[in-house]
């Protein structure tokens, strides 16, 4: 009958004692050097390990936190295939998934500024163009319209009667427009006050009417803000020779 080449089982005693085994993975080249070790916490230090485009070994890199931080921004030295974490496009589909994500954006950079490319596009994808254009809605100014409207009767031949309009706290007032009428002959003035109840008021501008025109309007393309608590006055002059009524409305946007 042939020998049996076997080996017997290795048996160790409890932890603490000499006869306790113990196992090492080592390296197969240098054992005594190249070792695994094992910290505190009873977790192997082992490091992941990639080859770069060229075949070489590299050590992959983690932040402070052990998060892992591939590097987006292409070197034609050192990061040659740069990470894909910026926005990249799905091509148009009704349930778009990973196979559509095909489409990486582009930019462009002038000076200081890097900006994405950007091309507007109808619902249908179709450019916008002379044929096909972008609607539009146009609005004087973002906040709470004011419309102030006042009227006096029977101003006097000569008199004046004001239209004052304060500025609402913790606002300010983009005035806009302003609209004034009288059925006879009439003069506006319109004034900003200079601070908060100062009682100074500073000109802007000084307007006719007439017999064949008697409604004044001002469109005030440069808008003037005015701040909170200050008063827009509307000065209304009867230069006809009789009392008559005037009117007169104070229009604007009041932003915070």
């Amino acid at each position: 009958m042939a020998d049996q080449n076997t080996a017997l089982p290795t048996r160790t005693q409890a932890d603490g004692t000499d006869e306790r085994m113990h196992v090492k993975i080592v390296d197969g080249t240098n054992p005594a050097v190249n070792q695994m070790t094992v910290d505190a916490d009873k977790n192997a230090h082992v490091e992941a390990h990639g080859n770069d485009p060229t075949g070489t070994d590299r050590v992959l890199r983690v932040s402070e936190q052990g998060a892992v931080t591939p590097d987006g921004v292409y070197n034609a030295a050192t990061n040659t295939k740069p990470g894909n974490t910026g926005l990249v496009g799905h091509s148009r589909a009704a349930s778009p998934g990973d196979s559509d994500q095909g489409n990486r954006l582009t930019s462009v950079t002038s000076g200081t500024v890097h900006a994405l490319d950007m091309a507007l596009h109808d619902e249908s994808g179709v450019p916008f163009s002379a044929t096909n254009p972008l609607p539009t809605t146009s609005v004087d100014s973002e906040g709470a319209e004011v419309n102030d409207y006042n009227t006096v009767a029977a101003v006097a031949a000569g008199a004046s009667s004001n239209h004052d309009y304060t500025v609402t706290a913790l606002l300010t007032l983009k005035l806009s427009q302003i609209e004034s009428s009288a059925s006879g002959k009439l003069k506006i003035e319109v004034q900003i006050e200079t601070g908060v109840a100062t009682g100074v008021f500073t000109s802007k501008w000084v307007l006719f009417n007439s017999t064949a025109n008697p409604n004044i309007q001002l469109p005030i393309k440069e808008q003037i803000s005015v701040a909170a608590g200050v008063r827009v006055r509307l000065i209304r002059t009867n230069k006809d020779n009789q009392p008559q009524d005037v009117y007169s409305t104070i229009s604007g946007h009041e932003i915070v």
